[in-house]
């Protein structure tokens, strides 16, 4: 009997893996576990070897090559690995062929074939099953179930200056890092890194893991709609530039009072209904920059949204411009869960005035400054979620330390955090404690407080530097909807004789001005 005749016929028992050269070798365990150990391990007992196989796909068929095994046997071949043992002048039979090889389950494509379909090359299908190895064992776990933390693709590491040249090497060990960590949740969007923030997905995660391993969520930009068309093109160009064939989470990406006729105008809400009903995307929300007011008006009309994403940030908890705390009161009033955006303020809570600073390490030696602004977050009832921008593997190997067993801030530790934010206010321009005197008697209906709070709320995260686009900008574009402008001040002078505080008030609306319009 000839090498791979002696290998076939050790696969009429429990053997599931035979290897026949100078000896024979024989495994029972189901997968390519037993291949990888041997291409790392014992390379020897490979090369040259007949072997035979229960199941043969893509991904034991580069283990094998990668070994330089001589002949091939599987009772179920799929074509792909029939292609690689072409490829490498790598003799092969089957009782079956079969176009690709399913998972346990049945219900799809096998976790390790997903993990090789773009690989080619039989070292790096080594490193990548490894990988998806100990992802997929983190899940069995259960790990993943209690994480908090979601990965913003927003603020990647890029190169040269250009938000399209994304740095994809130091983004494909972040997501590595990530999701070996138990953490599973990517939130992009359209238009996030000049459009190219999907792609980035693409290549970095999408490629090189098994669907199930991750969930990811991308938006629908409302505000580019020009017609009922518009939603199914651009969501259809979503799942190629992501290389998906549905979402786990889809928003409606910023809805405000800008944008709300265009929400239900092009029937928005439907769009989305339809896209879960056809197996598209699991679930739908929106994320949304505005009042309370409006977002109980949406969520009061639309009681079908599954959740809702919001800025919440302890810096804004208090804020007469972002209002953070009640648009999370509205969003727990009708019962729906949270997923929480700019927790660290686009970095300006992980950068703190030297006096807050000292409050937290005090407190909390052992905990980092951007640490307590994303517990915050997480900690509040009905947040499932926290997003984190992140922009370098420190700041992610920070985050997912204190986030894989995440506790809430205690008590005293609220306390610091009220202090810290107090601080931080205290380094604003303007000196407003949102009395709203001001605003009884203006003629030009003048959002006064919010103004200035907005304005504070920019110059501790941007300083003097101006920007396209911040959350601050956003906000004060949505009160000037319903408000006058700041440059609409006609100096009557009115607001100045009811402020308690003596604010030169008429001179800080330039200013204001100056900055958002």
């Amino acid at each position: 009997m000839n090498a791979i005749d002696r290998a076939r016929a050790y696969l009429a028992g429990d053997v599931t893996l035979a290897v026949v050269g100078e000896r024979d070798y024989t495994f029972t365990e189901r997968g390519v576990n037993a291949l990888c150990n041997l291409a790392e391990s014992s390379p020897e007992l490979l090369r040259g070897a007949a072997v035979a196989d229960k199941i043969v796909g893509k991904a034991a068929a580069l283990l094998m090559a990668l070994g330089g095994v001589k002949q091939v046997y599987a009772e179920v071949m799929s074509r792909s690995a029939q292609q690689v043992f072409e490829k490498y002048n790598i003799p092969c039979d089957c009782g079956q062929a079969a176009e690709t090889i399913k998972n346990r389950a049945g219900t799809g494509q096998c976790p390790m074939e997903q993990t090789v379909r773009h690989i080619d090359d039989p070292a790096a299908a080594l490193k990548a099953i490894r990988r998806t190895q100990r992802v997929l064992r983190v899940r069995a776990q259960g790990g993943y179930e209690m994480k908090k933390l979601g990965f913003g693709m927003m603020r990647l590491p890029i190169t040269g200056g250009d938000q399209k040249n994304i740095d994809y090497d130091t983004v494909k060990r972040m997501v590595d890092t990530f999701l070996e960590r138990g953490f599973d949740y990517f939130d992009t969007a359209w238009m996030y890194h000049a459009y190219a923030s999907e792609i980035a997905v693409r290549e970095c995660l999408v490629k090189r893991y098994p669907r199930e391993s991750f969930r990811l969520a991308s938006k629908l930009p409302v505000f580019m709609l020009t017609s009922r068309e518009d939603r199914q093109k651009i969501f259809d160009r979503q799942l190629e530039k992501c290389g998906v064939e549905y979402f786990d989470n889809y928003l409606l990406h910023n809805i405000n009072s800008g944008d709300i006729d265009a929400v239900e105008k092009y029937d928005c809400f439907g769009f989305a209904r339809k896209l879960k009903e056809q197996g598209k995307i699991k679930r739908y929300g929106f994320s949304f920059h505005d009042t309370p007011e409006l977002l109980d008006k949406v969520l009061t009309e639309h009681p079908d949204a599954e959740f809702v994403q919001l800025q919440i940030n302890y810096l804004d908890w208090k804020s007469e411009g972002v209002q953070s705390e009640r648009l999370w009161q509205v969003a727990r009033k009708h019962g729906k869960p949270i997923i929480v955006m700019e927790p660290v303020k686009g970095g300006t809570l992980a950068d703190v005035p030297e006096k807050a600073a000292g409050l937290l390490k005090a407190a909390r030696p052992d905990m980092s400054i951007p640490s307590w602004a994303i517990r915050f977050a997480a900690g509040l009832d009905g947040v499932e979620t926290v997003l984190s921008g992140m922009s370098d593997m420190a700041q992610l190997e920070d985050n997912t330390s204190f986030m894989q067993n995440f506790e809430p801030l205690s008590e005293e530790e609220l306390k610091v955090v009220r202090q810290a934010a107090a601080v931080i206010r205290g380094t604003g321009a303007i000196a407003c404690t949102a009395c709203r005197y001001c605003t009884e008697n203006c003629p030009k209906n003048i959002a006064i407080p919010d103004y200035f709070s907005l304005y504070n709320l920019e110059l501790i995260e941007n300083g003097d530097s101006s920007k396209d686009w911040t959350t601050q900008q956003n906000y004060y574009e949505n009160y000037t909807r319903t408000h006058g402008k700041a440059s609409d001040c006609i100096k009557c002078g009115a607001c100045e004789r009811h402020c308690p505080q003596h604010l030169p008030i008429r001179d800080l609306l330039v200013k204001v001005a100056e900055k958002f319009e």
